[in-house]
């Protein structure tokens, strides 16, 4: 059993990764902007304490250091808009915490390892497909700049010998839980919860940017294989990624399927024009190559893109719907579903 510190213990990838690892008799300590328990129900034994702390402050991380074993930083800015239109305060909350986290840790002499949340995204709006550890930087947004000073902070104290960290760049994670903070993320999730509500779904123009989305199991999976693989606090980043592209079409093609499926109805598919100021990186493809991670903790992704998109209409719908959508879908005429 080993002490394990989340940051962003109340977001999104926080909580299914927290709602794991104290499944697995983890220790945990929940660092949040709140003191309020964990949005998921722990078991009553449960060793979790729930912290509201300034992460800009060496000295709150020195006390989250003491006697961890490991460290995973989710906490973050993740509005893309946000950092183009106030750079300085992005770095503030996105970066100054990694600063004294590795002073922290150099000072203290930490063994806890630390395992660092980055994106994908750093690879620019036009990488080589797919996409592996090999691919040259080329961020092009505020956000994308900044995560990659964060992992240059923790691969020059990893060099150093000040602490051990790793970064796992996570490409489009999508899956049942906790709704994200940021409205702004997790388009598939929201498109999922439109198609359940019966609302139309809608896509920029034809749909034709390609994306890579991994579940939320399979991510919380790589973190918890990063804890516990030493080999992998290295100071590098590594790619966690499905393997499989998809277009933005054929991913809300596979929704509204499966609301046929599971809701009894057919949900609109509605084209809308791009916004002008659509960032760049917004307008990417991108596929990834995770051989590399896998090799080193022997992670396999467990969801292709329609089983997970399944897995999350089965625990968002209740049974009981379910089971009256089934009967309305086989009532219904082909070509007449609502």
């Amino acid at each position: 059993m080993s002490t394990v510190v989340i940051t962003g213990g109340r977001g999104y990838i926080g909580t299914a990764l927290a709602r794991r690892l104290v499944g697995d008799g983890h220790v945990l300590r929940l660092v949040s902007r709140s003191p309020h328990a964990p949005r998921f129900e722990a078991p009553p034994d449960a060793k979790i304490d729930h912290i509201a702390a300034d992460l800009r402050d060496r000295r709150v991380w020195s006390q989250l250091l003491d006697g961890a074993d490991a460290v995973v930083h989710l906490s973050s800015r993740t509005d893309l808009r946000a950092a183009e239109a106030d750079p300085q305060g992005d770095d503030n909350i996105n970066i100054a915490p990694l600063r004294a986290l590795t002073e922290a840790a150099a000072e203290n002499k930490a063994a806890a390892a630390v395992i660092f949340a980055s994106t994908v995204t750093i690879a620019g709006p036009h990488p080589k497909l797919p996409v592996d550890e090999t691919a040259p930087d080329e961020p092009c947004s505020v956000y994308d700049r900044h995560k990659l000073i964060c992992e240059t902070i923790l691969r020059e104290a990893t060099g150093r010998g000040a602490l051990r960290a790793c970064t796992l760049r996570l490409s489009n994670v999508y899956g049942y839980g906790q709704a994200s903070i940021n409205a702004n993320r997790g388009i598939l999730n929201i498109m999922i919860n439109r198609a359940i509500a019966g609302e139309p779904l809608t896509i920029y123009g034809e749909g034709a940017y390609i994306r890579d989305f991994t579940h939320i199991d399979d991510v919380v999976e790589a973190f918890r294989l990063a804890i516990e693989t030493p080999a992998i606090c290295d100071g590098r980043h590594y790619v966690i990624a499905a393997g499989q592209g998809v277009t933005l079409a054929q991913a809300y093609a596979l929704i509204a399927e499966t609301a046929l499926d599971h809701a009894g109805r057919r949900c609109d598919i509605r084209a809308i024009a791009e916004p002008a100021d659509l960032h760049p990186i917004e307008r990417r493809n991108f596929v990834g190559n995770s051989r590399l991670f896998s090799a080193l903790a022997g992670w396999r992704p467990r969801f292709d893109l329609a089983s997970g998109i399944r897995d999350y209409f089965q625990r968002a719908m209740p049974a009981a719907a379910r089971t009256k959508a089934a009967g309305t879908k086989a009532k219904t005429a082909p070509g007449t579903a609502a």
